[in-house]
């Protein structure tokens, strides 16, 4: 069956009422943003990456700034966006534009550490802004839940970190000392592997898919147990196609982290790509189980009843994805061939005609809507769509 294709991003949705711009260069607005941060670094500790601590302080602080930016760009677009979606879209889009500006290492009184301050000068491009909203919902709240899920990872390395701090305050022994430093290195390369996980998805987020693995690479090295670089790594194998790899990566995501709909989500859509719809759909069971208001799993779930020819099951899918998100395409066009395998033209016609509203330069769905209109004996319907289709494909 012609199905539309499905891969981990959805088609992108057009929303009535939401203004896209089709803006060029030329009307491109970029904004500069300075932001400060520090880092107190302890005995036992990296000097290194305490910088780079001290730097995830100042470009969180540059973000914040940015993202009013953003907010308001939305605004004057008509876009309707979550807070959640402007901080993930922000910390996915600003660029450093210079080396961070590290002050002098001050030695602070007592012996509670050494103060490392910085700055750091980041921009953010209008254009950008725009090529996110064009994303579609499933997407975005992809990448919003990847950013919760980074978030709340940082947050407990940083619990983890001020716990080692207030143990070595209290120690009273060189072999107390030498297990904190043990401790401190090894959240440093937990630290570090989540800040390759970062770099990798904003990569991904621009489709250097080769680049993000690297990076994931690098990551997995440094924390063998970081599921988020597992999952990251198999979405971007998924992306280019490497099946098996993909597959051992968001097994190996699942393991660490049984929870995570998006894994089962997109395993499913690995084991579609090789063919094994059964094992798909046990994967999308799951994941509606994690998550049943999710569009994009249903769709998903209905392709692959679609592939098996259980056509009324993917239709009850596709039902439910309209339900959550009535203005994805490609639902529309789907759900048209699986009533068409019906011979329920009608109700295929209706819906290819819909797809068209949406997509109104797809050739394939004025042949499919010009052979059901043949169907039922509309033959001068069905030549106009017939006709329509060449135009588009020789276009």
């Amino acid at each position: 069956m012609n199905l539309k294709k499905i891969f981990r991003r959805v088609t992108p949705i057009l929303f009535a009422g939401i203004i896209f711009f089709t803006s060029t260069n030329a009307n491109a607005e970029i904004q500069t943003y300075t932001g400060e941060g520090s880092y107190i670094m302890s005995e036992g500790e990296n000097l290194s990456i305490a910088k780079e601590r001290a730097k995830a302080d100042a470009m969180r602080n540059a973000c914040e700034q940015a993202g009013t930016f953003v907010e308001s760009t939305t605004q004057v677009a008509n876009m309707m966006v979550t807070k959640d979606e402007i901080i993930t879209m922000t910390g996915g889009i600003v660029k450093l534009l210079e080396d961070p500006a590290y002050a002098p290492l001050k030695e602070l009184e007592n012996l509670e550490g050494i103060l490392i301050s910085v700055k750091v000068k980041v921009s953010i491009d209008s254009e950008d802004v725009l090529k996110w909203m064009k994303k579609s919902s499933s997407e975005r709240a992809q990448l919003v839940k990847q950013m919760d899920a980074l978030q709340k990872a940082n947050a407990e390395q940083e619990r983890q970190i001020a716990e080692l701090k207030r143990q070595l305050a209290a120690a009273t022994s060189a072999n107390e000392r030498q297990q904190i430093a043990q401790g401190f290195a090894s959240e440093e390369d937990k630290f570090m592997s989540n800040q390759k996980v970062e770099e990798a998805w904003e990569l991904e987020y621009d489709e250097n898919y080769n680049g993000a693995i690297k990076l994931f690479d690098e990551a997995i090295q440094l924390d063998p147990n970081n599921a988020l670089a597992y999952y990251g790594r198999g979405t971007a194998y998924s992306d280019i196609n490497q099946n098996e790899n993909a597959l051992r990566d968001l097994n190996k995501s699942i393991e660490l982290n049984p929870n995570d709909d998006f894994a089962y989500n997109n395993r499913g859509i690995v084991y579609k790509n090789l063919g094994q719809y059964e094992r798909a759909i046990q994967d999308y069971d799951r994941a509606v189980q994690l998550s049943p208001n999710d569009a994009a799993t249903y769709y998903n779930r209905g392709n692959a009843y679609n592939e098996l020819k259980q056509y009324e099951r993917a239709i009850q899918d596709y039902d439910k994805a309209l339900e959550l998100n009535p203005d994805h395409a490609n639902t529309y066009f789907n759900r048209g061939m699986a009533y068409k395998s019906l011979e329920n033209y009608e109700a295929a016609i209706d819906d290819f005609t819909t797809f068209i509203e949406l997509e109104p330069d797809d050739a394939d769905a004025y042949k499919m809507r010009g052979e059901c209109y043949e169907q039922l004996g509309d033959d001068d319907a069905a030549q106009e769509d017939f006709d329509r289709a060449d135009e588009l494909a020789n276009e």
